[in-house]
């Protein structure tokens, strides 16, 4: 028992993102319970409480394991990539509406991500199904300004207009096909009254929106918007700089596979995890990694 809270001890020592509290919250006991447990004073269920703990740390130790024995590769910049970030230096410097988009798992919002790094007074949004509507998008806007949040839709699109005129600041929409046309438009009223470049990233079902049978409503991306269709097509150089890392060396047939499935449904994302497992499976082998363990990590990892 004094190995395993000694243990517990090293474990928030090394995470001094997780508090006792949380570690406690993550194993489902209370805080007073696991003080209590760590002080040697716990009069309850001590080996209900050692188990759960011991789980955790094993699982984390396994986790640290998988990461040192198999680094994950280093992200590459890869012609899709570029793309997105010509498209959005175009609308940073003309001050446009830029509508980017392309399948998932090709990268779209890690490079929006980094460019607004490289951009910080861009305000970066991503929307979801619950953050679809013109009231959450305005919200979303004014906490990234750090302006009041007021009840009134009106006083809102104010606020931020005020806020943001003769700024230039980017406004980046990430997953923008989840926002709903009322959403649009009202993207479309801040930049007519305050000319910020406005950038939506997104996979292809937002031009069922954008289109000419919503152009009522969606009028000023219909006619004024640049469009982007990313060329999604990933070149066999793209997946050799990003497999052929860490000293991973690989025949020109397991890298035809790898690009096979980099043009597939799912694209360089899930290419990268079938790298990933089969390289996890040819090192528990013992073995280097070659198209057989490519091909048998394909049994369970679906490629469309």
């Amino acid at each position: 028992m004094n190995n395993l809270i000694e243990r517990v001890k090293q474990y928030l020592a090394a995470h001094t993102d997780i508090s006792q509290q949380k570690l406690a919250n993550q194993i489902g006991i209370s805080g007073a319970a696991l003080s209590g447990f760590l002080r040697g004073s716990y009069k309850g269920d001590q080996k209900a409480i050692a188990d759960k703990l011991e789980a955790l740390l094993s699982a984390d130790e396994s986790r640290s394991r998988a990461i040192s024995e198999i680094r994950s590769p280093e992200i590459i910049e890869t012609n899709i990539m570029r793309q997105i970030k010509f498209g959005m230096d175009y609308a940073r410097d003309r001050n446009d509406i830029i509508v980017i988009y392309g399948a998932p798992g090709i990268g779209k919002t890690i490079t929006a991500r980094d460019w607004a790094a490289d951009n910080p007074t861009s305000i970066f949004i991503t929307a979801n199904p619950n953050l679809a509507t013109k009231r959450c998008v305005m919200e979303e806007i004014l906490e990234a300004l750090r302006q009041r949040i007021d009840g009134r839709a009106d006083r809102m699109h104010r606020s931020i207009v005020k806020a943001l005129e003769k700024t230039n600041r980017p406004i980046i929409i990430d997953e923008a096909h989840f926002l709903r046309l009322e959403a649009l438009e009202t993207l479309r009223a801040i930049y007519d009254a305050t000319g910020v470049p406005l950038i939506l990233i997104s996979n292809p079902t937002i031009m069922d929106k954008i289109t000419e049978k919503n152009k009522l409503i969606t009028g000023q991306f219909f006619s004024r918007s640049v469009k982007i269709q990313l060329n999604e097509s990933v070149p066999l150089e793209d997946v050799e700089a990003i497999v052929l890392q860490n000293g991973v060396e690989l025949d020109e047939e397991a890298l035809d596979e790898l690009h096979r499935a980099a043009n597939k449904t799912g694209a360089l994302r899930l290419m990268t995890k079938l790298y990933l497992f089969a390289l996890k499976m040819a090192h528990s082998a013992g073995e280097k990694l070659s198209i057989r363990h490519i091909q048998a990590a394909e049994q369970v990892i679906t490629i469309v």
